[in-house]
């Protein structure tokens, strides 16, 4: 709906600004395209920081998200007093998801570009993505359509299990 509005905005801004300034009426000229920036301004009024008046100034605002780091190195000052391990078992689904989250050259992965590096459909990987998300190992960024997921630092550490799960299987004896 938006996208229509702005479209028709747009339209009008160039179309009946140039039709007046053609027919040689300044001030009709001015006031459509008044009309047509307040419009263009009010369909994005999500992204607005800052609106002046009849001088019309507006400021976007600064989109903040929270980047997750790939790889961060560990401070060296804190010791842990204890070992602690965390294990998840994982299905083969949320699995192939956790390596397409972290194989990757971007942190953040769209459901379309996790589905086509995966091969799972998409209602799959949302009910992945919620598992882990609900775990602390996923995190989503964005609103709507545009949201996209990476993998918290913990998920990256299980990513790096995973990898390595998967690069040096365990060696089975059978038994005599």
């Amino acid at each position: 709906m938006t996208n229509w509005i702005q479209t028709i905005a747009f339209a009008f801004l160039l179309g009946a600004s140039s039709y007046f300034g053609y027919i040689g009426k300044p001030t009709e000229m001015g006031l459509s395209i008044l009309a047509s920036v307040l419009a263009l301004a009010f369909t994005n009024i999500d992204k607005i920081r800052k609106f002046k008046g009849a001088g019309f100034e507006a400021e976007m605002r600064d989109k903040v998200e929270a980047m997750v780091a790939k790889e961060a190195e560990p401070s060296s000052d804190a010791q842990p007093a204890a070992f602690t391990v965390k294990a998840y078992g994982l299905d083969e689904n949320t699995r192939k998801v956790v390596k397409s989250l972290g194989n990757s050259k971007y942190t953040w992965r769209s459901l379309t570009g996790l589905a086509r590096e995966s091969g799972l459909p998409a209602s799959t990987i949302k009910v992945a993505l919620h598992w882990l998300s609900e775990n602390g190992l996923a995190v989503a960024a964005g609103v709507g359509r545009q949201v996209n997921w990476g993998l918290t630092e913990e998920g990256r550490e299980l990513f790096n299990a995973v990898s390595a799960a998967q690069e040096y299987p365990s060696q089975v004896v059978p038994a005599e």
